[in-house]
């Protein structure tokens, strides 16, 4: 069995809408995106080793990202209440999280360096240690994947996959970046 076909098999029974294996040097990062973290747009910008600052410029963040060769980019989605359904979206985030971790676990059986990215901050402790001391749990902790300046919805369209995903629903994405040169992923 291939690899992509032991990944496939692995997270079929998990609540993910849609994937895509791509190249990792495909991905699309952007300097504008970072512009949105800097302008504190969702509130967690120099609050979390998660995000920026913490992570890096983008130039030092695509760096990481295409030190591997290839990457794999899902999603999940959950329906809200109404389209403003603020409770719903943490909850969904929460859920996606959740799936992600789950994500994380499947690929880190074959090799425990994978870079994983999610929404954005970090669930895992109450209060971040960011800027005093190191994380708690680095392994556990998932970098924004637009903190990493990367253009999630130019990278949905590129990879075939729905940004939006109709009236009330949120679609939250996830992406790990791996280096298997024995893998038959294209």
């Amino acid at each position: 069995m291939s690899f992509k076909a032991k990944i496939t098999h692995d997270i079929e029974n998990l609540p993910i809408h849609e994937y895509a294996f791509i190249p990792s040097n495909k991905v699309i990062f952007s300097d504008e995106v970072r512009s949105l973290c800097e302008n504190n747009s969702c509130g967690h910008f120099g609050t979390s080793w998660a995000c920026p600052p913490a992570v890096g410029t983008v130039a030092a963040c695509k760096k990481k990202c295409i030190e591997y060769e290839h990457a794999f980019m899902f999603t999940t989605v959950n329906g809200l209440k109404y389209q403003h359904d603020m409770e719903g979206w943490i909850q969904a985030r929460k859920k996606h999280e959740k799936v992600t971790e789950a994500v994380v676990r499947v690929f880190r059986r074959f090799d425990e360096k994978v870079l994983a990215l999610s929404t954005e901050g970090c669930l895992l402790c109450k209060n971040c240690t960011y800027p005093n001391a190191p994380c708690k749990d680095p392994s556990r902790m998932y970098p924004a994947t637009e903190g990493y300046g990367i253009l999630v919805i130019e990278q949905a369209r590129k990879s075939k996959m729905q940004y939006n995903n109709g009236t009330n629903t949120v679609t939250y994405f996830s992406m790990l970046f791996f280096n298997w040169n024995r893998v038959d992923l294209i």
